[in-house]
Order: structure tokens, then C-alpha cells, then sequence
């Protein structure tokens, strides 16, 4: 697969609204062979139990769950996610937005469950931007106080949300420029908020400080999704310390990068003067 190309109306996307899809990152063999990684790890981490696909054909891992199941740190629970790590059809365009000097900040598998109408407030995670907490250093602009961007996130979104109200993420778009909380309207909503609509395979990057929530799941489905979050390497990842040797066995040279390696801790901070812990360099 050709490496992807960052658009100019992404980019700017990402400038001013903190997020954009890429419609099809993966395609359909993708898709269902992720639908499987993600069946794998969330047998493995709940008390899920077998049942009878209806999908004629499907071969796919199909659960029953009793609870959502959230996963952090997937990536050292499988090299089956590995390809994903520097995947060309999405990868690439973090790299344009965020630079060379990047690596893993985070490997998060979900499954949402199905939910009753508890009201159209419920949210499976409620508003927030990422951390840290307490909030960093903010920065005096002409219209207020700004944070400034740490790391972004790829969401591969694997299961049909092309309507609202199937778990779907909602942000905020242009909540990124503000370091103070959204303001709210009458509901209690922050203005301006959107579900973003996706169809399996599409991608949606977005930035830690944009305002986000994990809405109500009132379809008869599950929602399925993996999130890859790349941070700069002189900030600490969030959900792992270092990666294992066996995993880092198995990856390429930017996987390795990406998941941490270095020659020296002086790497993160001058990475200049460690040019084979960054081979990522050379591709831009």
C-alpha cells in the first residue's frame, strides 16, 4: 500500500476544529480481520461466552458480553496489532501533523455495549479533554489562554456509526483553542458539539485538547474501535512504562521507535545525536 498524503483540508481540519476523518483507512479485509483481534482480546479480558453468529458466512468471532470492555495498553497483549503501529493508509498523516520525534502513547481497545434510553444526556464517558491533570502550561493569546498539543489520537472505528446514537465519539470542534472548558447550553451540552458519523474503516484523528465524550449506544450492537495515540518522545506515555523485549523483537525499526526503544535516555530530548533511534527521520 502507498503511504498516505496528509490533505491540506485536514490539516486544516485539525487546525481548526482539533479533528478529521479519513474515510477508509482500512478496507474491508482490514476491518474484519481487526473485528477478530478485538474479539480475541475482549474474550480474554471479560467473561464473555460464544454464541451463533446470524451474519451468513461471517467469519468473524462473535460474544456476548455482559459489560464493555476497555483495554489499555492492547499492543502488549498482541503483535497482531503491531501492523497497525505505522500503518500507511493512516499512520503517515500523524507523522505530517505531529513531526518525526513521536512514538506510542497509548494502545485502547473498546467494545460499547448496547444501552437503555437512561436519557439523552447519558454518555458512556462524559466530556473531557485528555490529560495531563492537572492541566500544563497554559499560553497567553490574543483571545485567552491555549494549552499546548501533546499528542493526538487515530480512532479506527470498526463497526457501522453512520447514524448518531450508536456510541458514536462526539467532540467539540475548535475546543482545542481554548484552555477553559466548553461553555454549556440548556441541556447541559457543551455548544457546538457533534457526533462524528463513520462508516467500518474510517479513521478520526484528533488532539488531546479537543473536548470529547463517548455518547449512548441505543442500537442493537456493539461499537468496536481501536485507538492508537502518538505523544512527542520527551512526554511519558499513558498507559505503559517500556515496552517488552519480546515485543520489540518483532517490530521494524520505526515500530521500534514508536514503541520507545532508544540507545540512550539523552535520545528523547537530542534526538539529532541519535539518529538509528529515530529512523522515522529519514522518511521525511
Amino acid at each position: 500500500m502507498q503511504s498516505a498524503v496528509l490533505l491540506s483540508e485536514e490539516r486544516d481540519a485539525f487546525e481548526r476544529d482539533g479533528y478529521f476523518v479519513r474515510r477508509g483507512a482500512l478496507s474491508s479485509q482490514e476491518v474484519a480481520h481487526y473485528l477478530r483481534v478485538v474479539d480475541k482480546l475482549a474474550e480474554a479480558q471479560s467473561d464473555a461466552s460464544k454464541v451463533t453468529s446470524t451474519i451468513p458466512n461471517d467469519t468473524s468471532l462473535a460474544f456476548k458480553f455482559s459489560e464493555s470492555v476497555e483495554i489499555r495498553n492492547a499492543i502488549a497483549l498482541t503483535d497482531e496489532l503491531l501492523p497497525l503501529l505505522d500503518y500507511p493508509g493512516a499512520f503517515p498523516l500523524m507523522a505530517q501533523l505531529l513531526g518525526w520525534n513521536i512514538q506510542l502513547s497509548t494502545s485502547h481497545v473498546f467494545v460499547r455495549l448496547p444501552t437503555p434510553r437512561e436519557g439523552a444526556t447519558f454518555k458512556a464517558i462524559d466530556w473531557h479533554a485528555d490529560g495531563p491533570n492537572p492541566r500544563p502550561l497554559r499560553i497567553a493569546t490574543g483571545n485567552g489562554e491555549i494549552e499546548p498539543r501533546l499528542y493526538a489520537k487515530i480512532g479506527y472505528f470498526l463497526t457501522d456509526l453512520s447514524k448518531p446514537d450508536k456510541g458514536n465519539l462526539r467532540v467539540v470542534p475548535g475546543s482545542h483553542l481554548n484552555a477553559n472548558k466548553p461553555p454549556v447550553d440548556s441541556n447541559g451540552e457543551p455548544k457546538g458539539a457533534i457526533q462524528v458519523l463513520t462508516e467500518p474503516g474510517d479513521a478520526v484523528f484528533f488532539e488531546n485538547r479537543t473536548w470529547h465524550a463517548v455518547g449512548p449506544n441505543y442500537s442493537d450492537e456493539p461499537r468496536k474501535n481501536i485507538y492508537l495515540g502518538y505523544c512527542y518522545r520527551w512526554v511519558k506515555p499513558i498507559d505503559y512504562v517500556v515496552q517488552s523485549a519480546e515485543l520489540l523483537s518483532k517490530a521494524n525499526p520505526v515500530q521500534r521507535q514508536l514503541l520507545g526503544e532508544v540507545t540512550d535516555a539523552l535520545s528523547f530530548y537530542l534526538p539529532t545525536r541519535y539518529p538509528d533511534d529515530v529512523p522515522l527521520k529519514s522518511e521525511f
